[in-house]
């Protein structure tokens, strides 16, 4: 039953970078069919019963791979249920240590109750994934946080010790480049890249406003966006005055344009799911900060990268979902020579103390190579 596991998992995650909403309904017919199907996916997949329905099991060829592969730990990230339970399994049959690194809250928020509406069956499922996180995380001789803010809260939770090791870079791989040369002189460039699905989205339209704001007191701006997911370029152009939308640049090149860049605009989220990224840190906050350049975080105050940023002081941070305040923001940067180098003085050193590639990779190399020579646990 893989394939159609795969085909339900490929549709959840192509609804979840969309740029429009739901397809238009042109009968009461159809109409029917997409209330009855919007009524099965809250009950099959929005719950997280289907990975019940379709819970992981070792089969006779992977026995054999991972026999032959001959590992020496299992490494998990958890971040649903089926992937929990599968390198548990994967343990518990082969004898080998476990290493957890989980890159958000998963067991709390992956199957919040509040946000469906058959909360019996998401009870149900939010405690068979609670369980099988504890399990996890007490099979696991390491355990890894991708900052502080989740290293407390899941000292909490779990009783157990966590190391922390965020996401890192090398700033060898900015300084060796030249910054990107800007199309329009004389405008200041505000860049920005990731995915942007249905809570990043809107922050584009309050991004755009900001940059109408700014030109209308003669401070001329413009926007790029460098995205992950593809935006359409036809719907984004009806949609956005002063925001080209492109492809996001490689690797390699990704570093050349944020040194190009006047402000790095880095939006998370405001809605609902605000609370779901309370221990998670952007991916972008190491390569923003080692560009050399300001960063405007525009984001709830309750997330991580928000507190991260107004805690250690790296970026600006606007925490309420306003587009006058964030132009304000940017204008700031753009007229207090001061005050961009105090941010980009900060977030260097903040980059260097936290997120420097070299010392993240040994250190996670030291952790994995000391487990690997100890003994699992019986469950």
């Amino acid at each position: 039953m893989g394939a159609l596991f795969y085909k339900i998992k490929t549709k959840e995650l192509g609804d979840s970078i969309q740029l429009k909403s739901t397809p238009s309904v042109n009968s009461k017919g159809t109409e029917k069919f997409f209330n009855i199907k919007s009524i099965g996916r809250q009950l099959l997949v929005d719950t997280g019963l289907y990975e019940f329905i379709f819970r992981p099991r070792l089969s006779r060829k992977l026995k054999l791979w991972v026999g032959d592969f001959q590992p020496d730990i299992i490494f998990s990230q958890g971040y649903n249920y089926s992937f929990a339970l599968l390198p548990l399994l994967l343990s518990n049959y082969f004898r080998l240590p476990l290493a957890y690194y989980p890159t958000d809250d998963w067991p709390n928020e992956k199957y919040r109750i509040s946000h469906y509406s058959n909360s019996i069956i998401s009870r149900f499922t939010g405690r068979v994934v609670s369980k099988t996180a504890f399990r996890l995380v007490n099979n696991s001789v390491v355990r890894l946080a991708f900052n502080h803010y989740m290293r407390e809260e899941y000292r909490k939770r779990y009783g157990k010790e966590f190391s922390v090791l965020m996401h890192g870079d090398d700033l060898t791989r900015f300084q060796a480049c030249n910054p990107a040369p800007k199309t329009e002189k004389h405008t200041h460039w505000i860049v920005c890249t990731g995915v942007f699905g249905k809570s990043r989205i809107p922050l584009l339209d309050d991004l755009d406003q900001a940059c109408h704001h700014l030109i209308s007191k003669g401070i001329h701006v413009r926007a790029t966006v460098f995205s992950v997911n593809e935006l359409e370029k036809e719907s984004s152009v009806a949609r956005w005055r002063h925001i080209n939308i492109e492809p996001c640049p490689s690797h390699n090149k990704l570093p050349s344009l944020l040194k190009g860049a006047d402000i790095l605009f880095l939006p998370e989220r405001f809605d609902e799911s605000s609370e779901g990224i309370r221990m998670s840190i952007s991916s972008k906050a190491p390569l923003f900060m080692y560009s050399g350049k300001p960063i405007v975080v525009y984001s709830s105050h309750v997330t991580g990268i928000a507190r991260y940023a107004k805690e250690e002081g790296w970026g600006a941070v606007v925490d309420d979902r306003d587009p006058v305040k964030l132009a304000c923001a940017f204008e700031k940067i753009i007229t207090d020579y001061d005050e961009r180098q105090r941010l980009v003085t900060i977030a260097t050193r903040t980059a260097m103390i936290n997120h420097d590639l070299k010392t993240i990779q040994n250190k996670f190399s030291e952790l994995l190579y000391h487990a690997s020579f100890t003994k699992k646990m019986p469950f």
